[in-house]
């Protein structure tokens, strides 16, 4: 159902997790969206509650990443939840740019707990910010995960459309992550191909760049690569202890593409309270995915969202 409140914000209520297949024929209807920096942007929101653990979803993401299926929830499952709605945010007619045209480039998780399998979670994402980039246009979208009332994921994501849309903003500071050339080799893997389309079943990232490689050239790209959240979980197992109940933050800088059939290195340093990590793929000497985890005492949560 689709709502437009006093405020113009437009919201969209779901009762079932919003079908692929529907949201890429919204996306094709929309192809042709064109920004124009002299419009209001918009304000659309997505909500989804009464969410429940698909355990067979769960199976299949842990052994695609490599993980251990426990009864509580990887610190990423979470966006197999939200991706849904999302992509419905994106693919809506009134999204600033053609969803076709998106690229993810950032991610900042708070995880305030570990959440249980057998939990009922209320789901939210909105449009939270955007700014003009010198080569593109940036857009934040927040997402908040709560469990009986209370918040215990919340995510900013940052989506990234290429071209020219006006005058950069001035003032904005890109996030400056750690270098770290000469951290120790922490783990190192074959990125298997053929699971893209496997991936996307299980992840809510049905984008056909990451398991179709025409599509994928049709964008620039030398074929099909892999969802970010693939790399990115089959790397935290090796930094994060088995059995971490605690608060934990992440923030990841999306670099780079990495392709299947590729060899991944990660290298990590515990420097200042942080872990900061680089992943690598191995013909490509500089890091395709940079992050920093947190693990958070008491003091150190910030105040929920809302």
């Amino acid at each position: 159902m689709e709502t437009i409140s006093s405020d113009k914000t437009i919201n969209l209520f779901f009762n079932k997790q919003p079908s692929m297949k529907a949201t890429a024929f919204l996306a094709f209807l929309g192809r042709s969206s064109k920004f124009d920096a002299g419009n209001p942007f918009p304000r659309i929101q997505a909500q989804h509650n009464g969410v429940v653990i698909d355990k067979s979803q769960l199976a299949e993401f842990s052994s695609l990443c490599g993980t251990e299926n426990t009864d509580k929830l990887p610190v990423i499952f979470p966006f197999t939840l939200i991706y849904p709605l999302l992509q419905r945010i994106l693919a809506h007619k009134a999204a600033p740019l053609s969803l076709f045209q998106v690229l993810n480039s950032r991610i900042q998780v708070l995880q305030y707990r570990r959440i249980g399998i057998d939990e009922t979670l209320d789901l939210s994402c909105a449009i939270a910010g955007h700014r003009l980039r010198e080569k593109g246009l940036e857009m934040d979208i927040a997402s908040v995960v709560k469990s009986s009332g209370t918040t215990v994921w919340e995510n900013t994501q940052t989506f990234y459309y290429r071209g020219k849309f006006g005058t950069p903003d001035n003032g904005y500071q890109p996030p400056q992550f750690q270098s770290i050339p000469n951290a120790q080799e922490t783990a190192r893997w074959l990125l298997p191909g053929g699971i893209g389309r496997r991936f996307s079943k299980v992840s809510g990232d049905g984008n056909p760049i990451h398991y179709w490689k025409s599509y994928a050239r049709l964008f620039g790209f030398r074929r099909d690569f892999a969802q970010p959240l693939l790399v990115i979980g089959s790397s935290l197992k090796y930094l994060i202890k088995p059995g971490y109940e605690n608060a934990i933050a992440l923030d990841i800088a999306l670099k780079a593409p990495i392709y299947y059939d590729c060899n991944i290195i990660l290298k990590s340093k515990q420097d200042k309270g942080a872990k900061f990590f680089d992943i690598y793929m191995e013909e490509n000497p500089l890091p395709c995915i940079c992050g920093q985890l947190k693990f958070l005492t008491a003091n150190e949560i910030p105040a929920k969202s809302v």
